[in-house]
């Protein structure tokens, strides 16, 4: 019970008006003592630092065209100005429908006009055609450019 009595001793602090107070002094008076007891613990240790595998996504950002009412209009030999987009009948002056290849579709009041069959498939052959010449166009510059990397050829990344 002594041990016990003096492990307690060593762990109770009497503290009053903000002076520790010596077990030995005596305790009288209207004073008030403040208890205050050590508690094993306390902060915890720092945590390491996460390593992310992927970057975060990137937020969409607006990049302005510089020119971007040229797309608009088309100029003709004879010097004659046409438009090239449709405008909305229902929105005001000035407010274009965005052109897809099966349809025009206004972003401000989000009518759409679909268009015929033909046009249609006269559009999907255009595209085709164009994803043909770009796909043709990387596959001219892939070797030229795999030529400038030399003799080091085979798998990258780490060794086993």
């Amino acid at each position: 019970m002594n041990v016990l009595n003096s492990e307690l001793a060593c762990q109770v602090q009497l503290v009053q008006s903000g002076e520790l107070v010596n077990a030995s002094s005596i305790l009288a008076g209207e004073r008030i003592y403040y208890v205050t007891v050590d508690a094993e613990g306390g902060k915890k240790k720092k945590k390491k630092k996460k390593n992310f595998a992927k970057p975060k996504k990137k937020k969409h950002r607006h990049r302005k065209v510089k020119l971007a009412t040229l797309k608009l209009y088309n100029v003709d030999n004879k010097g004659v100005v046409q438009r090239s987009h449709k405008q909305c009948p229902q929105c005001p002056q000035g407010v274009y429908m965005a052109k897809h290849f099966d349809r025009h579709y206004c972003g401000t009041c989000h009518q759409t006009f679909r268009m015929d069959e033909a046009t249609i498939k006269a559009n999907l052959e255009a595209i085709k055609k164009q994803q043909a010449a770009k796909a043709a166009a990387a596959a001219a510059a892939a070797p030229a450019a795999g030529a400038d990397k030399g003799a080091a050829g085979g798998k990258k990344g780490k060794k086993k």
